[in-house]
């Protein structure tokens, strides 16, 4: 019994690792000719597929490609002017821009405007939000016309799907441009945390998806990358029509900057990256990314460092504009504040079990749902204000 005790110990191991390296060939085998592929041992039994990364080469000219596929990573060169042809995860095509047109200024008037905010990685919601509502169609394409789309800030961080709703914005963009729309991606607060290294919240597979392509998260995303490149050249604050969007909210002691809309976004632009300590050394950005600065502060929902009627009132006065509009703080749909001085938008989309949108056209607002109902305002009842 022993010495049969002992084969068994001994065979089994052999066997199991023979049956490993026939898998690992077979999958290996089935990739692109033109691509490298490395295998990569996973503990977890769920595929791993996520990408495109693109890189530009030191002349500019080339963009080296990366992607998860299948837990194996795959590598390709091409010439930036060729189209990105799908491999894995993002399904479409994509074609780069070289140069990202920084505006002088971001005020902008628009005869319809569709507001989406903190959707997370929830790029499937995203998606059955916007074709409801007739901003993109069943391709996903743009379908808004002349329209502007607003996304104010923090597709990053939470869902696993953050890669996918960047390079379909990326596209988007350019859809929009050329039909005479606009598409406005503002940096939320956990953009600039991914940029300066801070990944508390990313989604377990980007952790796994960067220890596979060498670096760290924040690194798919540097100054070198095409994304990087693209969300370096992104805004804080942008004004449509009379509506100011800003991630979190602006707080009265924001005035005394004394700062433009355009020095503002400036101001971010230039520390993108820079770690959080580096930033509290300088006043300026200390208080831009702080708890009072315009990606975090929380003022105009609860009781810590609120806001008055009568100074919020002040505030969009001095600023030209009629009213606010922000994400941040999550509640359960889109509301109206402040007798419609303020318009919050994060309604909870990373959940990833729905959410709203925000529609303006022709100065009347609305709510529009993902089964396409356009639905009146409403004000905000205090068990909708979510705690984080």
């Amino acid at each position: 019994m022993a010495r049969w005790i002992f084969s068994f110990i001994i065979i089994v191991p052999i066997l199991a690792y023979c049956w490993y390296l026939y898998d690992n060939s077979i999958n290996t085998a089935g990739m692109p000719t033109s691509v490298r592929s490395e295998p990569v041992a996973l503990s977890s039994n769920t595929a791993l597929d996520d990408g495109p990364y693109a890189f530009f080469s030191k002349s500019d000219q080339q963009l080296e490609l990366k992607w998860v596929c299948n837990e194996q990573l795959i590598e390709k060169t091409q010439q930036v002017n060729d189209v990105i042809k799908p491999v894995c995860a993002y399904p479409r095509d994509i074609k780069v821009r070289q140069h990202y047109t920084l505006e002088p200024l971001f005020r902008y008037s628009a005869e319809k405007v569709a507001v989406i905010s903190d959707v997370h990685g929830q790029y499937d919601v995203m998606t059955q939000l916007l074709t409801a509502n007739a901003v993109v169609n069943s391709s996903l394409d743009w379908a808004f016309g002349n329209g502007h789309l607003v996304v104010v800030g923090d597709v990053m961080d939470r869902g696993d799907k953050v890669t996918e709703i960047l390079w379909w914005l990326y596209q988007l963009e350019q859809q929009a441009e050329a039909a005479g729309g606009r598409v406005h991606l503002l940096l939320g607060n956990h953009e600039t945390m991914v940029l300066y290294n801070d990944l508390r919240y990313i989604n377990k597979k980007y952790q796994q998806v960067a220890q596979r392509l060498g670096t760290d998260y924040s690194g798919l995303y540097n100054e070198n990358s095409v994304l990087g490149q693209w969300l370096r050249s992104r805004p804080v604050l942008a004004q449509v029509n009379d509506m100011l969007f800003v991630h979190g909210g602006l707080h009265p002691d924001y005035l005394s900057l004394g700062m433009s809309m355009a020095e503002v976004n400036e101001q971010f632009r230039q520390s993108l990256g820079i770690a959080r300590d580096k930033l509290k050394e300088v006043p300026v950005l200390n208080f831009l990314y702080g708890s009072l600065g315009p990606l975090w502060y929380r003022g105009y929902f609860r009781e810590e460092n609120a806001i008055s009627e009568s100074v919020l009132a002040q505030l969009l006065s001095t600023l030209n504009v009629g009213k606010i509009v922000v994400g941040h703080t999550s509640m359960d749909g889109v509301f109206s504040h402040f007798g419609g001085k303020v318009i919050s938008v994060d309604s909870n989309i990373k959940q990833g079990k729905g959410g709203e949108i925000l529609l303006w056209q022709a100065g009347v607002l609305q709510r529009g749902t993902v089964s396409g109902e356009q639905l009146p305002m409403r004000t905000l009842l205090e068990k909708d204000i979510q705690t984080n």
